[in-house]
């Protein structure tokens, strides 16, 4: 009898070890699973909502959406795809500009050259096959932040980010990009306790590579924002009086905000339902970082 009692509980050991590394914990779900994910994010520090020059790091809370592997960032995508490639194929193919003195005046002829049906056809099956391999893509990711300073969060932070990935890769990596776009206000108190409004923009291309260890999930991301451009030197980007509609002073600052933000973050899930995941954010090579944490239902 003792011995069968040993070797059940060497199977019942066994089993156990097996599940907690496959059905516990895993990163198998949030990597090549397909589910949506709803829940609750936390970014505090100098984060890309904050703003590194000026020293202000506003703590922003709200909800985070995630589609993974599903159909939203295959038909967004698919759908910017195809009108970028029917505005192509019924625009100029060329336009070329000529001057010319004629007694006292200068004639200016221009001619506008456009593409013939073949060529009109060969672009709509080039923007058809691009659009058909958005569905055959290993990988699509769509994520979502909500944030709110009275509704569904209690940070310093109102406003919405938005990312969509498309990408390749196997059980153990990927490597996935799109574009994304995002605002938002933050009202925060900076080192001289003035009230400031610090106002974050994004739009730009996000670029993400995965790896997968164990039961963890290892993720880098650079989101590349074209707003960014421009905004160092520029008037926005030092701290000013907020004017109201009438132009006068409303005794708190304003300052513009953003950035082309690195984040690496580890995530799992736990019995293929709840998803947790950590990080860290940085705007620039400073030493001010940027930490961020979510958690979620996968379904």
């Amino acid at each position: 009898m003792s011995r069968r009692i040993l070797l059940t509980l060497a199977l019942c050991g066994g089993l156990v070890r097996t599940a907690s590394a496959d059905k516990i914990i895993s990163a198998k779900p949030i990597h090549n699973g397909i589910g949506i994910e709803v829940g609750a994010i936390i970014n505090t520090g100098m984060s890309e909502y904050g703003d590194d020059y000026n020293n202000i790091a506003p703590n922003a809370q709200g909800l985070v959406i995630r589609d993974r592997n599903g159909m939203t960032s295959r038909m967004v995508i698919g759908l910017v795809i195809a009108i970028a490639g029917a505005v192509a194929a019924s625009g100029p193919k060329s336009v070329e500009s000529r001057s010319y003195q004629s007694g006292n005046y200068v004639i200016t002829e221009t001619t506008t050259t456009y593409y013939s049906e073949e060529e009109k056809a060969q672009m709509r099956e080039n923007t058809s096959k691009t659009v058909g391999s958005l569905f055959t893509a290993r990988y699509s990711d769509f994520e979502m932040h909500l944030y709110s300073r009275d509704l569904f969060g209690r940070g310093e932070t109102s406003g919405y980010k938005l990312n969509f990935f498309i990408g390749s890769g196997s059980d153990n990596y990927g490597f996935e990009t799109g574009f994304g776009f995002g605002a938002a206000n933050s009202l925060v108190n900076d080192e001289t306790h003035l009230l400031t409004n610090v106002k974050w923009k994004y739009f730009g291309m996000p670029f993400r590579a995965t790896y997968v260890k164990g039961p963890l999930r290892f993720s880098a991301t650079y989101e590349w924002n074209f707003l960014k451009y421009g905004l160092k030197d520029s008037p926005e980007r030092k701290l000013q009086p907020e004017m109201d509609e009438a132009g006068m002073p409303t005794g708190r600052g304003v300052v513009t905000s953003g950035s082309h933000p690195w984040h690496v973050d580890v995530s799992t899930s736990i019995f293929k339902r709840v998803a947790l995941s950590a990080g860290i954010t940085a705007q620039t090579l400073k030493p001010e970082l940027g930490y961020y944490a979510t958690a979620g239902l996968f379904f």
